[in-house]
């Protein structure tokens, strides 16, 4: 569950990275053609075009900064991302907002400034914020930056009137503020959705794997083996693969609950399963088929090479395992499909020569016929 979950996390991180160095690209162009801009502007004086050009440079470095913390994995990205909105939440209150009335900027420029870029600026501060913070704090933190950018714009337009200027283009503005407080709404509502459903996703991926796994070892359970099998049969009479298949237990193995009691079986069990892990091909499939009796699944494998890993198995868990220096030995049935087999007459031959190795004297390995 936390290898899936761990996955997931960090798909959803690369794709975090990836649009955090595509937006500081973009941004980056977007902010050099302002200063230059800028800088062949007559219309305003040196230092406002000085003071504006500088604050451009910062916005500059600043994204050159993010783009090289999330390329080279310096910090965390809740990190790059808390310094973003800080510093962009700033730059919006200031330069947006209270920096141009002071500079003498009109309404009717305030409403310009508006459509060009504060709103869209402001909005996409928002959406981080709706990420960075959850739930209702998300909630707290944009509708207050967004409700002091709105009563800044509502201030300028009230200081407007009270001079006796054209309030239009403030009223306008305030519209376009309320057209953008109505798509955060939807954002927010969109982004909730995709998160839980993204939740509900892993949740029910989780329950499906749960769903063959053999919660004591952690190897494939019954359910999963017959599907494999089955897949592998059917593989076998399309293409002509070989495959063998081994149906195996532990000797003994109420011997051992017994004496030891049932957590030292549970013990034996899982140990099994991790020297299995360890050792098998990864194209090998091993599973417990129930109680002490494991199942071997090997795809493209005749009955020589079959009996070569099998016995192997045979010998590692011998040497690997034991009770009070006694081994822990295990029985091996082999069957290797043939053109008339199905499943049930598969597993059926394997659990035959699983009976006769116990048969004759257990600990070894028999071959079906």
């Amino acid at each position: 569950m936390h290898t899936m979950l761990d996955q997931e996390r960090q798909r959803f991180d690369q794709q975090r990275r990836r649009t955090y160095q595509i937006a500081g690209a973009i941004g980056i162009l977007i902010v050099t053609a302002d200063v230059v801009a800028l800088t062949f502007d007559q219309h305003l004086s040196w230092w406002v075009r000085l003071l504006y050009v500088g604050n451009d440079l910062f916005l500059i470095a600043i994204s050159l900064v993010i783009i090289w913390l999330v390329t080279t994995y310096r910090g965390s990205l809740t990190m790059v991302e808390q310094m973003m909105f800080i510093t962009f939440a700033a730059e919006s209150l200031l330069f947006n907002g209270i920096v141009p009335p002071l500079l003498g900027q009109t309404i009717a420029q305030r409403w310009i400034e508006t459509v060009n870029d504060d709103i869209w600026f402001l909005l996409l501060i928002c959406t981080l914020g709706f990420h960075l913070f959850r739930n209702r704090t998300g909630v707290l933190v944009v509708a207050s930056l967004y409700s002091l950018s709105v009563a800044i714009v509502g201030g300028q337009t009230w200081l407007a009137s009270r001079q006796g200027a054209d309030l239009a283009p403030g009223w306008w503005s305030l519209q376009i503020y309320g057209m953008g407080a109505i798509l955060l709404c939807f954002i927010y509502v969109i982004s909730r959705y995709r998160a839980q459903a993204q939740r509900l996703q892993i949740q029910y991926e989780l329950v499906e794997g749960w769903a063959f796994v053999d919660m004591l070892t952690g190897l494939p359970n019954r359910r999963r083996c017959e599907q494999a099998l089955q897949e592998a049969i059917e593989r076998s009479r399309r293409y002509g693969e070989q495959l063998a298949i081994c149906i195996w237990d532990i000797d003994h193995f109420k011997r051992i609950n017994d004496t030891y009691g049932h957590d030292r079986g549970d013990q034996v069990l899982r140990q099994i399963a991790q020297l299995m892990r360890q050792t098998l091909r990864s194209t090998d499939l091993v599973g417990r088929w129930g109680g002490e009796e494991f199942i071997l699944l090997l795809p493209c494998t005749g009955q020589a090479a079959a009996e070569v890993v099998v016995e192997r198995l045979r010998c590692l868990l011998m040497a690997a395992i034991t009770l009070d220096g006694q081994p822990v030995t295990a029985s091996f049935g082999i069957a290797v499909y043939q053109t008339d087999d199905d499943q049930v007459s598969l597993l059926a031959r394997a659990d035959h020569a699983l009976y006769a190795a116990k048969a004759a004297g257990r600990n070894r390995v028999m071959i079906a016929v």
